[in-house]
Parts: structure tokens; C-alpha cells; sequence
């Protein structure tokens, strides 16, 4: 097969980013925007060793549930990548992407409840992050087209709030009003859902501007919702969107929301959950699995500003939050004071640290909670998990990839994969969350032996047998396969066997396992890229290689 090659083909699924997959002598294409079970004409675009990619020409055969993309700009924005498919398809395709990983990489036999959508699947997202330049004299706001840094004009977005989309049009009726669109780098526009309040963050290049006041005034004159205005003063040259330094213009620092009857404060810089409909519906879920009576001691690792701990505190009898990042804790403390949350702590520390620590000192929890992010746990925290033994575990995650990769072990470490369950936050997207609930394993049946350990006769010397037992104790072999797995569920991409043959014999190990690598090695070629160096190294070190 080559580039330009013009081929037909059907689609026969998706890859985890909704891709079509289509196989044309057993090598598989992706092709953007088809659908499963769609036949086309295709132009093959790209050819690697085992893939390619290509574009779709013409549909001969079409989907029942494709559709048009309500959005004008869908093709070009990188943001949405499911428009085309209904609602009712996308929540398939979520549910078969959380069910092919839980068999292909945890090798479990679950099966996966269908997803929980919702109900009105626009204009859900509280947060709007929107890019301002000025083309040929005229402003322009929207968002970047794809792999570029281009900015696609446009006023209006289908996924954020209908009020972040009126503040973005009155700020560019303001920006052509006074001249000023040049000083500013994005808007940055929050929406909280319950008590309406509105704060609008201006990125800018310089503190001090032309008709500065005017436009605050005018602003929050046309919108009287609008409850916070803050500057924010960026003069970095990368992608950085938010700078440190910072101005209250109007208002307070912050806006206040309501989930599940607890207030949070909303700074420029907080994190929250952008989708407070379907946050209810995902941190409601997890607190269902805790099984909660109201005397459980819980540890909510990787908390962040504490949204699930003080979900759990309602029903628990305390609850300790362990976040690594010092503005996410004093914004978690913050927030369990405005609701009046005696019985939640929040600690700041490394989570696989503090869970160490906790297991080696004895610790216990009856449930723990985590929410870790993308790259999943590693396995000081899984192990510190297990060494505390909690009767239930809740595993909160946003990429079905490493969640599988931990759940297989757990899985041999003494925990049952009870459910798992997929939650859309991120409708039009590929994007999918998903809590899973283990409980500890216990035994089907027990026996009754006496033994009596010592020396002399009829006893059992402990110490000979421990010597022994240390002396034999086979080590598990960490093959390539698994090394590779774990770079590609990690960090999504593939590494060349040879290339970890080149990192192991850079520092020092055999590589009497893949003789063929080893061959590879002795002739010109390329060396892996340094990101490739450290993602091998990081899976030596998952696998205790190094």
C-alpha cells in the first residue's frame, strides 16, 4: 500500500480517539469522520510499518446514525471530534472503548455498563478558554484549528454555557468598540450553573491599557451577572495560558457555585470540574460504591481542591485528602470551611508518599477513593493501596487505558473488579470518565491445621524455612511485550523493541531476551528520541528493572 493510493473499504469500529477502522488486506487505516459499518472510497494519506491513515473521498454505504455537526466550524476546530455521530452512537462507542481495554490490556471478563449520558448533551461546560488576536486590522475570537496556531474566528460555541457565549460576543462588541484587541491573549470566562454568577479573566500583555476602566464599567454595566473581572498579566512566549501576576478589576477573586448542596469558591486559577451536571452524576456514583454507613474512616487520594471528599464527608465518618498541589489544598480547606465540614482533612503531599507511609505505619481506611491523573497510579501507590487493605476501593479515571493497566493489578493483588462504570462529561468528544468499584476477595472456604513451629522433633524450624523460601523465590520476568504495552497505555505511543534493547545496554542490563534487537543494534539506525529514553526508563522502573 502507498500514499496517494486510492482504495474501498468498510469500516468495521473505531480506535480510541473515533477514528473509523478499516481493513483492506488485514491493514488497518484510520480514517476520520466514518463510521462503523460505513463503505467508502478512500485516499490513503500516511503508511507506517503496521498502519496508515486516510481520507475519506466518497460514502457508497452511510451510518443510520450519522449526522450533520451542528457546529459551523466542527471540520476545523480540533475541540469536538464526534459531531458526526448522534448522541446515541457516540455513548456506544464510549462504552466499546472502556470494553476493549478491560479485556485487551487488564484481561478481565466485565462486563461494562452502558454509559451515563445526558440528557441535553450541549452547552454543558462551565469554563470557556478563548483565544484573542487581531488578522488584517479585524478581531478575531474562537479557537485554534487543528495542529495550528491559527485562530478560527467565530462567537459561539455549542458546548460552552449560552451565558459564556453572550459575555464572549459583548467582549468583542467592546474590543472593536475601543481598539484595544491587540493587549489581550485570551479571555478566560467562568460560569457557575446554580447561582448564575459570572467571572471574566483578561490574559493580557500589559497591566496598563487604553480604556481599561471604560470597559470594565461598560462590561459589567451590559452584564450585570458578571460578579468578578480579574487581569491577568502574561508576557511568556509559550502556550502558557494563565501568568502569575494578578488584578481584581471588579468584584471579588472569586464566584461562588453550588453541587450537590456544597459551596465552592472559584478563583481564576481554581480548578473545576468544567461539566457540574455530569460532575454530580460521576462523584454521586462514587459515593454509591463507597457504601458509606456514616463511622467509615475514607482516604481520597489525588482530591485536588476536594470535591469528592466532601461529597464523601456528608456520609462518612471522616475523610482525608491527599493532593501534591498547595493552591488545590488551601482551596480544598477553604471550601469544607464555607460548608461547615468538620470531618474532612487535607493533607499536602505526593499521594503514592503519603500512601506509603500511611501503609507501613499500619494505617488502615475502610474504603479508599482515587482520582489520579491521565498517566494513572504508579505502583508504590498501588501497592501502599493493597498493603492498607481496605474492604472497598473506588477508582475514578479519565483514561480508560491506564485504568485498565492498574486494574489487572489489583486484580492479582487480591481485588475483584465488582463495576465498572462510564460516565459522558464530555459529549461531542472522545473523552470518557469512568468509576470502578473493587472490593477485597475473600475466600471461598477455609480448613482448620494445627502446626507448631520450633526446633525438635515433630516441629517446624521457622528460620530454615524462611531462608529457603527467600533463596528460591522466583522473580517475574518483565518481557518487551509488557514494556511496550505499558509505554503505548501510558503515553500513547509505540517503541521499537531494538530501542529498548538500546536503553538497557546504556545502563548496563542483559539483553539475552530479544536477540533479534540486539542484531538490530549492531547496524545504523536511528536511536530513540530522548521522550522515548525516559518513557522506557520510566517502565523499567515500573517493572523494579531498575
Amino acid at each position: 500500500m502507498k500514499k496517494n493510493e486510492h482504495v474501498f473499504g468498510v469500516c468495521s469500529g473505531y480506535t480510541s480517539d473515533g477514528h473509523g477502522v478499516v481493513k483492506i488486506d488485514g491493514f488497518p487505516l484510520f480514517v476520520k469522520g466514518m463510521m462503523n459499518k460505513e463503505s467508502g472510497e478512500l485516499v490513503v494519506t500516511l503508511v507506517k510499518k503496521n498502519y496508515g491513515f486516510a481520507r475519506l473521498l466518497k460514502l457508497d454505504k452511510v451510518n443510520e446514525e450519522r449526522v450533520s455537526p451542528a457546529c459551523p466550524i466542527a471540520k476545523q476546530c480540533g475541540g469536538c471530534q464526534l459531531q458526526h455521530m448522534s448522541y446515541k452512537e457516540q455513548l456506544a462507542f464510549k462504552k466499546q472503548k472502556v470494553q476493549d481495554v478491560i479485556e485487551r490490556i487488564a484481561k478481565l471478563d466485565v462486563q461494562v455498563e452502558d454509559v451515563l449520558g445526558m440528557a441535553q448533551p450541549d452547552h454543558y461546560r462551565n469554563k470557556g478558554q478563548i483565544p484573542v488576536g487581531v488578522v488584517k486590522g479585524q478581531v478575531v475570537t474562537g479557537f485554534y484549528r487543528i495542529n495550528s496556531n491559527t485562530i478560527i474566528d467565530t462567537d459561539n460555541c455549542g458546548i460552552q454555557s449560552e451565558k459564556i457565549n453572550a459575555v464572549l460576543q459583548t467582549m468583542r462588541s467592546l474590543f472593536k468598540k475601543y481598539g484595544n484587541a491587540g493587549v489581550f491573549r485570551h479571555l478566560l470566562i467562568k460560569h457557575a450553573f446554580v447561582t448564575g454568577e459570572v467571572m471574566v479573566v483578561w490574559i493580557v500583555r500589559q497591566k496598563k491599557f487604553a480604556h481599561r476602566e471604560e470597559m470594565v464599567q461598560e462590561l459589567v454595566q451590559r452584564m450585570p451577572e458578571i460578579k468578578s473581572v480579574v487581569l491577568n498579566l502574561n508576557t511568556r512566549e509559550d502556550n502558557v495560558i494563565l501568568g502569575k501576576q494578578e488584578e481584581v478589576l471588579y468584584g471579588e477573586s472569586f464566584i461562588t457555585d453550588e453541587i450537590n448542596g456544597l459551596k465552592f469558591h472559584i478563583s481564576a486559577k481554581s480548578f473545576y470540574q468544567v461539566n457540574p451536571v455530569q460532575t454530580k452524576v460521576l462523584y454521586g456514583k462514587a459515593l454509591e460504591f463507597c457504601n458509606l454507613k456514616g463511622n467509615e474512616t475514607v482516604i481520597d487520594l489525588y482530591c485536588g481542591v476536594g470535591t469528592i471528599s466532601m461529597f464523601l464527608a456528608q456520609k462518612a465518618g471522616k475523610v482525608i485528602g491527599i493532593e501534591i498541589v498547595e493552591q488545590a489544598v488551601r482551596d480544598a480547606r477553604e471550601n469544607a470551611a464555607l460548608n461547615g465540614l468538620d470531618n474532612v482533612e487535607f493533607v499536602c503531599s505526593d499521594a503514592a508518599a503519603y500512601a506509603k507511609k500511611m501503609s507501613e505505619q499500619g494505617g488502615r481506611a475502610d474504603v479508599v477513593v482515587v482520582d489520579p491523573p491521565r498517566k494513572g497510579c504508579d505502583q508504590v501507590t498501588l501497592d501502599s493501596i493493597v498493603q492498607m487493605a481496605p474492604e472497598r476501593l473506588v477508582y475514578v479515571s479519565c483514561d480508560p487505558a491506564t485504568l485498565a493497566r492498574d486494574l489487572r493489578i489489583l486484580e492479582g493483588k487480591g481485588y475483584r473488579v465488582e463495576v465498572v462504570q462510564p460516565v459522558d462529561m464530555f459529549p461531542g468528544t472522545h473523552h470518557v470518565e469512568t468509576v470502578v468499584l473493587l472490593s477485597h476477595k475473600k475466600a471461598d472456604s477455609y480448613i482448620h491445621i494445627d502446626v507448631e513451629f520450633g526446633e525438635g522433633e515433630g516441629k517446624i524450624p521457622v528460620d530454615s524455612i524462611a531462608k529457603r523460601a527467600e533463596a528460591y523465590k522466583p522473580k517475574e520476568k518483565v518481557t518487551y511485550k509488557m514494556i511496550k504495552e505499558y509505554i503505548e497505555a501510558k503515553y500513547g505511543f509505540k517503541v521499537h523493541t531494538a530501542y529498548i534493547a538500546e536503553v538497557k545496554r546504556n545502563l548496563g542490563l542483559p539483553m539475552y531476551d530479544a536477540p533479534n534487537a540486539v542484531e538490530e543494534l549492531k547496524q545504523p539506525r536511528k536511536h530513540p528520541t530522548p521522550e522515548k529514553v525516559e518513557a522506557i526508563k520510566d517502565a523499567l522502573r515500573y517493572f523494579a528493572v531498575i
